[in-house]
C-alpha cells in the first residue's frame, strides 16, 4: 500500500521553502515593503545584526534549503521515518519564533501566521508518523 501522506508533507515543505527563499531574498535586497526600512530602533540593541541581510541569508539557508531537503527526503525515501526531517524543521521554525518573541520582547506582523505555519508542519509530520504506525499495525495483524 502506497502512502500519500508523505507527498502531502513534501508539498507543504516545498511551500515553506519557497516562502523562506522569497522572504530571504527580499531581506537581502532591502528594496521592498517592510524590509526597505532598517530594524526598529528598539531592536538594534537586542540583536546581533545591524541589517536585514544576515537574517535573510539565514532564512534562505536554514529554512529554505532545510525545507527543500525535508521535501526531497519525503518524496524519495521509502523509509517509515520520512516525517522526521520535516518535524525537525518545524521544531526549529517554531523555536526560532518563540526565541524572537522572548529576545525582542514583542512580536512582528508575521510572527503568529508563521507560528501557525510551523504548527501545521509539526502536525503534518505527526500525521505522516501516525499513518506509518497505523500501516505497520495493520501489516502485523
Amino acid at each position: 500500500m502506497k502512502q500519500k501522506r508523505p507527498k502531502v508533507l513534501a508539498i507543504y515543505d516545498l511551500f515553506l521553502a519557497t516562502g523562506a527563499i522569497w522572504f530571504g531574498i527580499q531581506m537581502v535586497q532591502l528594496s521592498s515593503g517592510i524590509f526597505a526600512e532598517p530594524y526598529p530602533k528598539n531592536w538594534a540593541e537586542k540583536l546581533p545584526f545591524d541589517s536585514w541581510v544576515m537574517p535573510g541569508i539565514l532564512a534562505i539557508i536554514i529554512f529554505g534549503l532545510g525545507n527543500i531537503i525535508a521535501a526531497v527526503f519525503s518524496f524519495t525515501s521509502r523509509h517509515n521515518s520520512v516525517w522526521y526531517v520535516s518535524a525537525i524543521m518545524g521544531a526549529i521554525f517554531f523555536s526560532s519564533l518563540i526565541f524572537q518573541i522572548c529576545i525582542l520582547d514583542e512580536d512582528y506582523i508575521v510572527t503568529y501566521p508563521f507560528l501557525g505555519f510551523s504548527v501545521i508542519q509539526l502536525c503534518l509530520s505527526g500525521y505522516v508518523f501516525w499513518g506509518y504506525r497505523k500501516l505497520k499495525k495493520n501489516n502485523a495483524n
